[in-house]
């Protein structure tokens, strides 16, 4: 049973769960940020310029290549094309160590005019090229919320009786698109806050609670009146990107909330009384 003397005890236990059917397609509308000024930002705008290239050599006012830092060649200098280049002292000096496969060189730019090449963005991982979606961008998507159920449905409580709780939530699946990417995302149900709206502190629960009588979440009222519960879902989420050639489902950071409301009902007490 799940009662508000096992409150304190399974908050904890969500609060660590928390950091650690198919829907509509939603946009993340994602706005300029510090991010996107970012070393990924740049890694992927870098290697579309050179895929672009790549596909057409002729086209554009650029010329693209990879290759390695000045500095491990010949100071400043190309030794083989005899061409300048800049941003030596600004790349990774060692090539990273990368979760999803070796290391990507540096991506020079330079103008067909000129003969200087340009330093775009040095060592990088494949996984530095895959959109990440931040917790920001998961609280944008609209996750259909888990109902807010009750027992008795729909009141009247009585007082000093139990009222139960519950609801039915399932991963859900979300398409949305970031940054010009598709994206699937996963979000998964992992706690849940009941407030029942009679000046206690919510009802915080690992379970989605059963109906009676296998029912494990549920509280009392001790005093007539009108009142709501209100359900607080917490889901944390993962995604995958379209682009990313290993397929791989990766973790969100942070969580996402969603709020559903039982309609009013009224809390009544019974009273015993002798006739005649």
């Amino acid at each position: 049973m799940t009662t508000r003397r096992h409150r304190s005890l399974l908050a904890a236990l969500v609060g660590l769960i928390a950091v650690g059917l198919a829907t509509p397609a939603y946009s993340l509308q994602v706005e300029p940020g510090v991010d996107e000024d970012g070393f990924s930002a740049r890694a992927r705008r870098s290697t579309d310029g050179i895929r672009r290239y790549e596909a057409n050599p002729e086209a554009g006012p650029y010329v693209w290549k990879r290759d390695l830092p000045c500095w491990s060649r010949f100071p400043e200098i190309d030794r083989e094309s005899n061409e300048a280049c800049w941003g030596g002292s600004a790349v990774q000096h060692d090539p990273p160590e990368c979760e999803d496969g070796a290391p990507l060189m540096p991506i020079w730019r330079r103008l067909r005019t000129e003969e200087t090449w340009h330093l775009q963005v040095g060592w990088h991982c494949p996984e530095d090229l895959i959109p990440r979606v931040t917790q920001e961008d998961f609280r944008r998507l609209t996750i259909p919320a888990a109902p807010a159920r009750m027992q008795p449905d729909g009141g009247p409580v009585l007082v000093n009786k139990k009222t139960i709780v519950y609801t039915e939530a399932e991963v859900q699946t979300l398409r949305t698109d970031l940054l010009g990417y598709g994206v699937d995302i996963e979000a998964t149900p992992v706690s849940y806050s009941w407030d029942f709206a009679d000046g206690q502190p919510p009802l915080v629960t690992a379970s989605q609670g059963h109906r009676y009588p296998d029912h494990d979440v549920f509280s009392t009222y001790f005093h007539p009146g009108t009142a709501r519960i209100t359900l607080t879902t917490t889901w944390t989420g993962r995604y995958r990107v379209d682009v990313d050639p290993l397929h791989k489902w990766r973790e969100i950071d942070g969580n996402a909330l969603t709020t559903s409301t039982t309609p009013a009902f009224e809390v009544v007490e019974l009273r015993a009384h002798l006739d005649g």
